[in-house]
């Protein structure tokens, strides 16, 4: 961390900020409410239950498409909430994401010019990483698993460390060090924007922009090269080292790495021959992508599923363009210059060209491959030290370019409003309640029985209140039909109930009350039945009750169709 070490007053202020901010973010994760969002009840707390429990051979995509995702990043979320009351994860949690406050700091001062006063440089570097931490997108997530905003710890971390921050003097040395250190130190960096990847796959953005960057942000051709080259091997070491194990897992049961991703180019028995990719947030033209920022400003459904206002990304890219014009200008003078104007090869200079470049690339492949909000969050954080290290570039007087990076971010901090990804107030639950708590009926036979769940409705968070025996059976949902045939998945669940039919098993369907319509029209497709009978509500601390509904075969099992799905 580097604080001032001659202006007192301002090193204290400074040092107690960081340290306190954290704590802070955690205070305020627990006055937001208990997070319930609609993920958390899908597959977060199933997904780490599944994999802590062994449940992967037991049920069969309780969780929808995310019955597959890595379980890795859910694990330390999920242990501490058997542990410590709610209110206590939720301050963890908000801690761990205030933490970015640290990090943003550090970006900050290292992209200012080392000739500013040590205590103005402080007090900006802090003034700018409060105003990343306070947009509306990061407020919105703060004590939520989404982990956005715990993954951008690994983003911001890696760019920390490629640029030479957190270290005095240690500014650009990728491009001023000897060939040894600076390529470890890229090699980190990569490393822990690779291990960002490896938690959560969306993170591919940044690590492909931070990663392309070193090809363009100066030096001699071969030293960009390597730059980038040994950068990428701490990507792909980072991705190994959180995804590695599940990737495996993946390939060994399902013939596919990424399942069910990209199985038009896997083609798995077990899904459909299609690639799953959630496209309908990407702008479609040109002209409707490079105006995309000014179009979700007016209209945030455009990038996401919540109401939220935020300016920060628009003002970077507004910034950054007005930035490359300038650029540009100068660059096409000194073509017919006598003289061409000096550039600026030191290592600072280079190491904010990085910067500037690794934020615009990283937002370019966001818009090509998902243009979802929430994965854009680390450079929502990051904008307002992109705008400082752009305006800084700027042939201004410096008054003015202080005058005008002091007006943004006063602007962009109260302008924002966040979000709210369906919090659960605390209302009168003691302090001792857990994260999650279930009340589910008897059931009669649980050695004996077996639920399945229909409709799109997030419920796989209710499993661990049942009896851990019941397999769960996911016969409908926004990944998987009896439309789609006999693709293993579907095979595997009918080959199940069959069994269970032919046994004599108790069946039962796990369904919200709005989706009852799936009982005439989905369990019919594997002969079975309501029984007529009242269902029996599903209460938990996360979410509405659900229903349990006892469910019957058809006709008896000598006489019905072997092959109902088809």
């Amino acid at each position: 961390m580097l604080l001032p070490t001659q202006d007192r007053p301002v090193r204290r202020l400074t040092l107690g900020l960081l340290v306190a901010g954290p704590f802070l973010f955690g205070l305020w994760a627990v006055l937001l409410g208990q997070d319930g969002n609609w993920d958390l009840r899908n597959y977060h707390w199933y997904n780490a239950y599944a994999f802590l429990t062994g449940r992967w051979g037991m049920d069969v995509a309780p969780a929808q498409v995310a019955s597959f995702y890595n379980p890795t990043l859910d694990l330390p979320f999920f242990l501490a909430a058997q542990v410590w009351p709610a209110r206590v994860v939720e301050f963890l949690l908000g801690s761990i994401q205030g933490a970015n406050l640290v990090l943003l700091y550090g970006l900050a001062w290292t992209v200012q010019r080392p000739a500013t006063p040590e205590g103005r440089r402080a007090l900006v570097a802090l003034a700018v990483a409060v105003c990343g931490m306070v947009g509306g997108g990061q407020v919105g997530l703060l004590g939520t698993t989404f982990y956005d905003n715990v993954i951008s710890l690994f983003v911001l971390g890696g760019l920390l460390v490629a640029i030479g921050g957190g270290q005095r003097g240690g500014e650009g040395a990728a491009w001023t060090a000897p060939s040894g250190p600076a390529f470890r130190r890229v090699a980190l960096a990569g490393l822990l924007v690779g291990s960002g990847v490896g938690l959560k796959q969306p993170t591919i953005v940044f690590a492909v922009g931070t990663c392309a960057a070193f090809l363009l942000a100066g030096g001699t051709p071969w030293r960009r090269l390597l730059l980038s080259f040994f950068f990428g091997l701490g990507v792909l070491a980072g991705m190994a080292l959180f995804s590695g194990h599940w990737m495996w897992f993946l390939w060994s049961h399902y013939q596919n790495p990424l399942f069910p991703y990209f199985n038009n180019v896997f083609h798995s028995p077990w899904g459909t021959p299609d690639p799953y990719r959630d496209d309908k947030f990407i702008p479609k033209g040109a002209l409707a992508a490079a105006a995309f920022p000014f179009a979700w400003a007016r209209d945030p459904k455009l990038v996401g599923e919540i109401i939220f206002r935020d300016y920060r990304v628009l003002a970077a890219y507004v910034v950054l363009l007005l930035t490359g014009a300038v650029a540009l200008v100068r660059w096409l003078r000194g073509l017919f210059a006598v003289q061409a104007p000096a550039v600026d090869t030191t290592g600072h200079a280079r190491a904010r060209r990085y910067l500037l470049l690794a934020g615009a690339l990283s937002y370019l492949v966001w818009l090509k491959l998902f243009a979802i909000y929430r994965y854009l969050i680390p450079l929502e954080m990051l904008a307002p030290v992109l705008i400082l290290a752009a305006v800084s570039l700027w042939p201004a007087p410096a008054r003015v370019r202080g005058t005008v990076i002091a007006l943004l971010l006063l602007l962009l901090a109260i302008t924002g409003q966040s979000g709210t990804w369906a919090r659960v107030p605390w209302g009168e639950r003691p302090f001792g309640a857990k994260v999650s708590e279930v009340q589910a009926p008897v059931l009669p036979r649980p050695d004996h029985t077996v639920i399945l769940m229909t409709g799109y409705a997030p419920t796989s968070f209710l499993i661990p209140g049942f009896p851990p025996q019941i397999p769960f059976l996911r016969v409908q949902s926004y990944f998987i039909h009896p439309d789609q045939g006999d693709i293993l998945l579907n095979r595997q669940m009918r080959q199940r109930i069959d069994q269970g039919i032919a046994d004599g098993d108790d069946f039962y369907l796990l369904v919200a009350h709005w989706e009852t319509w799936t009982m005439d029209q989905i369990l019919p497709r594997y002969g079975l039945k309501g029984a007529g009978e009242p269902c029996q509500p599903v209460t938990s601390t996360l979410d509405e009750p659900m229903l349990l509904c006892r469910i019957v075969p058809l006709q008896p099992a000598a006489a019905r169709d072997m092959n109902p799905v088809n």
